[in-house]
């Protein structure tokens, strides 16, 4: 009768968890990630706006990972200056023209 019951860890790793995002974001970005979860917080009470929740997270997540590299601000600001290495949006996005197109 327990053949398709599975089990889950109860302390599974989730890279989404605000606390592992935080333990790997830069101390100066704290506090705007913890305004933004607070609000995505408040809002995820209203059932249509639970998976906003889990967006935030995952934003934050790639963020800390791209702010927490070593590298992050110089190559920042050599795209700012508009130097470095770039790889043009038609590279990465196949159909970005069509897509241009479309949202106009």
């Amino acid at each position: 009768m327990m053949d398709d019951v599975t089990a889950q860890l109860a302390d599974e790793f989730d890279l989404d968890d605000p606390v592992e995002i935080l333990a790997i974001l830069p101390d100066q970005f704290h506090e705007q990630f913890l305004s933004e979860y607070d609000s995505a917080v408040a809002s995820a009470r209203r059932p249509d706006q639970y998976r906003q929740l889990h967006y935030m997270l995952r934003l934050w997540r790639l963020r800390a990972a791209a702010y927490s590299d070593p590298g992050f601000e110089s190559r920042l600001e050599s795209a700012r200056a508009g130097s470095g290495d770039r790889t043009p949006i038609e590279q990465v996005v196949p159909d970005w023209d069509s897509r241009l197109v479309s949202a106009r």
